[in-house]
Formats: C-alpha cells, structure tokens, sequence
C-alpha cells in the first residue's frame, strides 16, 4: 500500500482564517481523513498476503477486513468535506443559491457561527452537491473525485465495493466469507454403515406434514427437506405462505477473504492519489499563523517522548 502523508499538517490552531474560505475547518477534515485512512491501513498491515486454510486465522482477518471497511468508506466521505468547508460549497445549496435545485437543497438552512452549524453541514454534504459546484467553477477536482467515485464507490462490473459492503454491514451486521462456512455434515444409516452424505456425494428429499397442534388430523401445510450438499428446509402452508430456507442465509453472497482484501489495498492507494490532488489543490492556499512558526518556517512543536510498537499488541494474521 502506498504511504499516507504526515508531513506539513498540523493542527489547526496554527493555520489563519481569512475571510471567504474556512481554512481551519478544511485542515481538521484534511487531519480527520489521514486519522481514519491511517486506520485503516493499520488493519490491512496486520493480514498476511496469502492465503490460508487456518480457521482462527482467518476469523482474524475478517475482523480487521470489518474495521477496514468501514474507515476506508468513510475516509471518502470525510475527504469529500475538505472542498465542502474550505469554499464553502455548502452555502450555495442554502435557500435562494444560485446552484439550489429541488433534488440538491440542503435538508437545513446552515448559517455560520451559529449553534452546531457545521455539524449541521457535514451531514448536508453529498457527492452530487460538491460535483456540482466543482463543475460550475471548472475546477479540476471534479473529474477526479468523480473518477474515483465512479471505479471505487459505484464499482460497476465489479461483484462488490468498500461502499457496498460497508451498506452490508450496516444492514446485515455481518459478512459473510466461505472460509468461514462449514457446510452441514448428514449422516444416515444405510445398509448399517453411518454414512455422511455430502462426502459419499449422496442427495436425498423428503416431506413432512404441518398439523394443527390442538387437531392433529387436520394438516395445513408441509415441511421440504432437501439435501445436497448442504442442508435446506422449507415451508409450505396451503393457505399460501411459503418460508423458502435460501432467504435466511447468504449463500450466494460469502466472499473471498483475499478477494476483499485486494480491494480494500487497491481502494487505499487510489484514495491516497486522490487526497493528494484535493491537498495539493487547497491545502497551499491555506496559510500558517506567523506568530506561531519557528525559525524553520514551521510550527515549533516538540515530538512526543512516548513511543508504542502496535506489533507489541497485534500479530501478523
């Protein structure tokens, strides 16, 4: 994966606001994406490029690949708030903007330096409203993050994104990976000898009646087993309702843990060019408090004297 910047960002007490842009702001979210893409990387440092049959080990891996997933996805979406704040984009969605459209208003009215107005504003901000005031301005920001919103977030052709098992999680707590599942083991007596039917390549079905518990003679549906494979159990009431086994499961949805692993690396170096050209682009335009800079022409901050190894508390999985 490629290195993230650390050099020439500092905290925003040391940058000047001038009057038209939000530097300050704009320096916190440039912070606030490094922090969260640095997790990120974090969590894939610790996955071992290889495959690996080791069950722990791989229950290991899906862990740090959740936790990646999640900084990365929301990486984009803070990278997104730099340009957001620094010009400001926000105001032009407000009532009365020039760029205002029904579909892109702001859900809130946002007026500066009043009460929770930039939390007000982060949650207004969206793609489509910073494309659009980028494209307005012919500022060539624009086609780079729609670039990379359209190879990395939308994805097309591409059986899964961050973005799309980020939505996963969110909505389904959990991904779910095939070295991970273990397929149901079915065992039957056959001819005297316990036999298990995935491994002898053996399928069998069968059907039980549903009967009312208080009238056993009355049967109002049955139940399907089938097996091949794998398990599958079915309900079907004759009033209608039919319980199919394959809409409690994921089986057509269990991933590769290398697969989502690769993407995840590729996501990160396409997102470390991009903050690149967003820093590039704004982050000259924003300058430091003078009184605040050494003789070096920077900040005088002392490095701090403690130093923690994460190897010391996480392991190579």
């Amino acid at each position: 994966m490629k290195n993230l910047r650390f050099d020439n960002l500092y905290s925003p007490e040391y940058y000047m606001d001038i009057p038209g842009n939000d530097g300050r702001i704009a320096i916190k979210k440039f912070n606030d994406v490094r922090d969260t893409m640095g997790m990120a990387h974090f969590s894939l440092s610790y996955i071992e490029d290889m495959p690996s049959e080791d069950l722990g080990k791989n229950f290991a891996k899906t862990i740090h690949l959740r936790h990646a997933i999640e900084d990365l996805n929301n990486s984009f979406d803070l990278l997104l708030q730099v340009p957001w704040f620094y010009y400001r984009i926000w105001a032009e969605f407000n009532r009365g903007a020039s760029l205002q459209t029904r579909q892109l208003k702001n859900r809130n009215e946002i007026i500066r330096n009043t009460q929770e107005w930039v939390f007000l504003a982060e949650k207004d901000c969206e793609i489509k409203k910073v494309r659009a005031y980028l494209q307005s301005v012919s500022n060539p920001l624009e086609q780079k993050i729609n670039n990379f919103f359209t190879d990395y977030v939308e994805g097309n052709g591409k059986p899964f994104t961050v973005r799309s098992l980020c939505n996963t999680l969110k909505h389904n707590h959990a991904l779910s990976f095939a070295e991970l599942y273990e397929p149901y083991d079915f065992y039957l007596d056959l001819n005297g000898k316990k036999t298990n039917l995935r491994t002898a390549g053996i399928g069998i079905r069968f059907e039980q009646r549903i009967v009312e518990k208080s009238n056993p003679d009355v049967e109002v549906g049955k139940i399907k087993y089938n097996y091949a494979d794998d398990w599958s159990i079915d309900y079907e009431y004759d009033q209608g309702e039919v319980f199919r086994y394959e809409d409690c499961i994921d089986g057509n949805q269990r991933l590769r843990i290398q697969e989502v692993y690769q993407e995840c690396c590729d996501y990160f170096d396409a997102l470390v060019d991009l903050f690149e050209e967003v820093y590039n682009e704004i982050h000259s335009q924003i300058r430091l408090l003078p009184s605040l800079i050494s003789e070096s022409g920077k900040p005088n901050i002392k490095p701090s004297s403690n130093k923690i190894s994460m190897d010391d508390y996480f392991s190579v999985v």
